[in-house]
């Protein structure tokens, strides 16, 4: 397969899909784009950081062959989204390595129903807590732990994180003990990911970070789709103006051993 520029993707709009990261790499906007090497843009393989979309129709023979090295070679870790069933079973019949597969959920802003209820959550915060936007500094102490790797695996680097890491975190005595944060696409787009420290759990932390990316976009006019990593995560952002669009499947391959 080739990969094209950002200003080589002229016609291919017919391999377009519903996904808003499709539709932005396929426009020459953000990603990369890789299409067969003969013949004719049938399918493709579109990659916007660690989302990897294969769309189009599926392939065979040696066709399948390329398809499946470019995937292989660029995709150790991402998450490779089928855009249809055809192509779930061409992904399960054709991976020849290690891999797993789970849902993920997309949702869409479309308005905080009460903004004086969110500004109450957070003037409830207990005392010994404050909330701020995340730091650029947290980056490595969030690898740290199991339960907040999550938030830095949006990025590739601390300097990615620097520079597109947003949302709010809960801090005590100066250390992360929750919050909501992940990496936006644009204004249409967001990845977000909710966790707190298991010592802090059920204290609505989560929610309280979350009701103020609520408030930001409200104060912005704009409704953005997010994606999200788990029910608990659907839930949350349901209550905070969040309205629930869709379950889809990911894989995750990975090619070391370690």
């Amino acid at each position: 397969m080739i990969e094209l520029g950002l200003k080589e993707r002229e016609g291919l709009s017919e391999l377009a899909t519903d996904d808003i990261l499709v539709r932005l790499a396929l426009a020459g906007k953000c990603g990369r784009v890789w299409i067969p090497a003969t013949g004719a843009a049938s399918y493709s393989v579109i990659k916007v950081y660690h989302y990897m979309y294969i769309v189009g129709v599926t392939p065979k023979k040696d066709r399948a062959v390329s398809l499946w090295g470019t995937i292989a070679r660029h995709g150790d870790g991402a998450y490779i989204i089928p855009t249809s069933e055809s192509w779930i079973d061409w992904l399960v019949e054709n991976i020849d390595c290690r891999y797993r597969n789970y849902s993920r959920y997309v949702l869409q802003f479309t308005g905080v129903e009460s903004v004086e209820l969110l500004q109450e959550l957070n003037a409830a915060l207990e005392e010994g807590l404050n909330i701020d936007k995340v730091r650029p500094e947290d980056y490595d102490i969030l690898l740290k732990d199991m339960w907040s790797e999550d938030y830095s695996a949006c990025f590739d680097n601390s300097k990615d994180f620097a520079k597109d890491a947003m949302g709010y975190m809960v801090y005590k005595d100066g250390e992360v003990v929750s919050g909501c944060m992940g990496r936006p696409y644009g204004e249409e787009f967001i990845e977000l990911v909710f966790a707190s420290n298991p010592e802090y759990r059920r204290r609505n932390l989560a929610l309280t970070a979350a009701s103020n990316i609520s408030l930001y976009l409200e104060d912005k006019k704009i409704k953005p789709y997010i994606d999200v990593r788990n029910q608990h995560s659907v839930e949350l952002a349901s209550r905070l103006g969040f309205e629930f669009i869709k379950e889809y499947q990911v894989y995750q391959i990975y090619n070391s051993e370690d």
